[in-house]
């Protein structure tokens, strides 16, 4: 009796964009079924984390003050 139940594919990718990268989830449902196994992240030209300063605590208290 043959099988007509399509197999489900064992390895398989899932690509996500976005627009500061582009993030490829891995899955192997040989070794787990629980998440990815591998997440590659392709960052864009474009972007650059390195523009964005970053707020000091003293600043962030000084936003909240003002808000209030």
């Amino acid at each position: 009796m043959k099988n007509t139940i399509p197999e489900k594919p064992v390895k398989f990718e899932v690509t996500y964009e976005d627009d500061e990268c582009i993030s490829i989830w891995k899955y192997n449902t040989n070794k787990t079924t629980a998440g990815p196994v591998e997440v590659e992240h392709r960052w864009k030209r474009s972007y650059n984390p390195w523009d964005k300063k970053k707020k000091t605590l003293g600043e962030l208290a000084k936003e909240m003050k003002k808000k209030k």
